[in-house]
């Protein structure tokens, strides 16, 4: 799945977007300055040309092929940090499907659990069957164990 979002950078001092980038690119994401006149022509034929009238003043695309909720969660944090950083809107791009997210849409994707988080959740629920079934099984010993052991101290 591909993941795109689209920023508005005014005012941001380079000390905080060099910050920004170093933050996106450990999960994986890229920042790029977009030339709107370029990035509209670029963006015909492509999902992201619904995008394109947004394509205005100083904009920045931030786009992964990897977890877009990682990529959402930075943004969204770094929105929160930086005062002049405005989500603008989102794309998510697979399967055919494309879907353009607002700004709220990209705050909701950021509260979302991340891929991995969602993966150790799924093992656990498929895990917990079988953990319940080898305790039931093992039960059944332990109890005729303690019940001998019982009357072997009431014996004595």
């Amino acid at each position: 799945m591909t993941a795109g979002v689209l920023i508005d950078y005014r005012g941001i001092e380079a000390n905080q977007i060099v910050e920004l980038r170093k933050k996106l690119n450990g999960s994986s994401s890229t920042m790029k300055v977009i030339k709107n006149s370029l990035a509209r022509i670029a963006s015909n034929d492509t999902p992201f040309a619904e995008l394109a009238d947004q394509f205005t003043k100083t904009r920045a695309i931030v786009y992964s092929d990897g977890d877009p909720v990682e990529q959402a969660k930075v943004l969204s944090e770094q929105a929160a940090n930086i005062e002049n950083l405005k989500i603008l809107a989102g794309i998510l791009v697979g399967d055919g499907k494309t879907s353009i997210l607002d700004s709220s849409q990209v705050e909701a994707l950021s509260k979302l659990p991340s891929r991995e988080e969602l993966i150790v959740k799924l093992l656990f629920l498929l895990q917990a069957p079988a953990t319940q079934f080898v305790r039931t099984l093992n039960a059944v010993p332990v109890k005729f164990v303690r019940t001998l052991a019982a009357i072997r101290d009431s014996k004595t």
